[in-house]
């Protein structure tokens, strides 16, 4: 009974696990790091720019002119012209002094969160705190979205609003947002989903365990034992192949957020604890599967050992009620 309760509760917070801002919010699935997006837009002064005029001689200008393709002069005239100002140029003046804690100020000038983090029926964001830039920094969570059964994570949609109502009305063109991190993403939602009603028959069936179990103390019968192993198996099934969903999952979104978004300062990161949670939450069903097949076959031999007395008893008493019976006639 005391591995089934467990198994339900944490089955349970497998399903609610950052249901609401700051409940268990390093519980998550997968984590996307968008602390850094942007960063690679910003223009940065070039080597040259600080240099001092040096004095040059005519007959030394036009040694070098002549082994200098035309090509090649329009090429260096092209650097002296103005360039039109850029998206790159819009962020550099709204962060003002870009050369101090650049980290921390591009999400919010681009109108962002530091982070979004994936559960299992909604999506939470917010801020890293103290900054984005420090070690062990904590989650500042800023809200999360409604909690529903088989939620569809969308990065694509929340970035996008976020970027046209932000300060510099942007679209996920301007910030070079790969495409291939949605598309990627949503080949993973119906995995999602199967681990979603696997949760749901997994914490079930514990649920009933638990119930069965304690009628299990007031009714001694092989058939409630039978039950009990029969709900601890559903469980365990159910419990085992969301845990091991969830695992390929994180290792599948990971990779893809990784591969497509590093280029633009996007990272992700699997949740650690949750993986704990799951597989934690498998193992003590496993141990009341196990446990309830052993009281099965241990009543099992039990009524086997109470048959086998009852006959030998039967047959004592029948040979001597026999013998007294002929002695009488004797």
């Amino acid at each position: 009974m005391v591995c089934s309760t467990v198994t339900f509760v944490l089955a349970m917070l497998c399903l609610f696990a950052g249901n609401k801002p700051g409940f268990m919010e390093d519980y998550h699935i997968v984590t996307l790091n968008t602390s850094e997006v942007g960063q690679n837009l910003i223009p940065t002064k070039t080597s040259g720019s600080d240099s001092t005029p040096t004095s040059i001689s005519v007959g030394g200008i036009v040694s070098s002119l002549s082994s200098i393709s035309p090509a090649g002069i329009v090429s260096g005239l092209s650097g002296l012209i103005p360039r039109e100002p850029g998206i790159g140029d819009d962020i550099a003046n709204a962060l003002g002094d870009i050369e101090n804690g650049i980290a921390d100020k591009v999400a919010k000038t681009l109108g962002i969160q530091d982070w979004y983090s994936l559960h299992l029926m909604d999506m939470c964001e917010g801020t890293y705190t103290p900054n984005a830039t420090a070690n062990g920094a904590g989650l500042n969570v800023s809200s999360c979205t409604n909690q529903t059964a088989m939620y569809h994570f969308d990065i694509n949609s929340i970035i996008s609003e976020q970027l046209s109502i932000g300060p510099l009305h942007l679209n996920l063109s301007d910030i070079n947002w790969p495409s291939a991190i949605q598309d990627g993403l949503d080949t993973l939602s119906t995995a999602l989903n199967a681990t979603f009603v696997f949760y749901c028959i997994g914490s079930a069936a514990a649920g009933l365990a638990v119930l069965t179990s304690l009628a299990a103390i007031f009714i001694t019968s092989r058939l409630f034992s039978f039950l009990n192993w029969g709900l601890a198996s559903l469980g365990l099934f159910a419990l085992g192949i969301a845990s091991i969903i969830v695992t390929v999952l994180q290792n599948k979104a990971a990779h893809i957020i990784n591969k497509f978004g590093n280029d633009i300062g996007l990272y992700a990161y699997k949740g650690h604890k949750y993986l704990v949670l799951t597989w934690v939450a498998t193992a003590f069903i496993a141990v009341a599967a196990i446990a309830w097949i052993g009281i099965f076959f241990l009543g099992r031999r039990q009524e086997g050992n109470n048959f086998h007395e009852k006959y030998h008893f039967g047959k004592r008493s029948r040979q001597s009620g026999s013998s007294e019976f002929a002695r009488r006639g004797a």
